[in-house]
């Protein structure tokens, strides 16, 4: 059978699905949806993708997301593979976690995100898992009707509140119960165009174009630009911002925190694989790992490291 068709490119929303091997579940607790949040954030930060709405259920998930840049099936690779690599350690399993590929389907977000924002809450419901959205945690869906700090860091509720009320706790209300009104909606798959996108006329011609340019590939390739900051730039902003010099920087030597504080920013904010990222700094992968997950539990209890990371994200956000 060929391989689904997919489409990447700037500014692109799309629907995700993924769901266990032969429906088995991904997530066998509640620690373990725990564990794919923080994935998720990982994700949404190194990619730069914006969340509008996701929902975790046992055997799948949900991601209603946004891609600034054309770099779709990266993020979503590194998403399902460091969970998938996490789980089966956790749980000592052999093989693989999902069925297959990711699914990804190209949303018109003027004429769907509000339904599909609403099918995606909804899942709990129709699963029989609970009578009362406020009562499944593992979903945007208190996000947009009540106060809570966010979960996922990069989720965005603005862009379908916004369509409903410019005032919050209107739009809150107004949300609630579109959603509750709408508990048997039927699926928006069923109009799906050929399972690649969901829209109107226009959006459905405007894709069509796109799949012409492609011909008979499988996939349009996505751009060098993976995410929104690359290794050289943040490794400048380091340079500029503490007036160092690159081989103060680079210097392998214990307690040189620029060589760590550019290696932790580079792992975090950039798509660079942690084999790229050793070679720059002269260490095998695992090193990189273990460097920057030591580095992250000492900003923890270092005000002074923190500062310094604000320094240089504020920097970065400026050029």
């Amino acid at each position: 059978m060929a391989r689904a068709l997919r489409l990447s490119f700037e500014d692109a929303f799309y629907h995700i699905t993924a769901r266990g091997i032969r429906k088995e579940n991904i997530f066998y607790s509640d620690k373990d949806k725990d564990i794919f949040i923080d994935k998720m954030n990982e994700t949404f930060e190194k990619y730069s993708f914006i969340c509008h709405a996701y929902c975790l259920m046992d055997n799948h998930y949900h991601l209603f997301l946004r891609t600034p840049f054309a770099n779709i099936s990266g993020g979503m690779h590194f998403l399902n593979a460091s969970y998938a690599s996490r789980f089966r350690a956790k749980h000592k399993l052999i093989g693989p976690i999902f069925q297959g590929r990711y699914k990804s389907i190209l949303v018109d977000e003027d004429s769907y995100a509000l339904i599909l924002s609403a099918y995606i809450h909804l899942n709990p419901i129709r699963a029989g898992i609970t009578e009362k959205l406020e009562n499944y945690p593992y979903s945007s869906f208190l996000d947009y009707v009540v106060k809570r700090k966010f979960v996922i860091k990069r989720l965005n509720t603005s862009l379908i509140l916004n369509k409903l009320s410019n005032k919050t706790d209107q739009a809150q209300k107004v949300y609630r119960e579109f959603v509750v009104k709408n508990e048997k909606m039927k699926s928006p798959a069923e109009n799906v165009f050929k399972g690649i996108a969901l829209g109107s006329d226009k959006f459905i011609e405007k894709i069509t174009e796109k799949i012409k340019l492609i011909g008979k590939n499988r996939e349009i390739k996505e751009t060098k630009l993976m995410s929104a900051y690359n290794p050289d730039e943040i490794i400048k902003a380091v340079l500029d911002e503490f007036n160092i010099t690159t081989d103060e920087l680079f210097k392998s030597k214990r307690g040189n925190v620029y060589r760590q504080l550019a290696l932790y920013l580079i792992k975090k904010y950039t798509a660079s694989p942690l084999k790229e990222i050793g070679k720059l700094f002269n260490m095998d992968y695992t090193s990189v790992s273990v460097t920057a997950k030591r580095f992250r539990e000492k900003m923890d209890n270092d005000k002074k490291i923190l500062e310094m990371i604000d320094k240089i994200t504020e920097k970065m956000k400026g050029e």
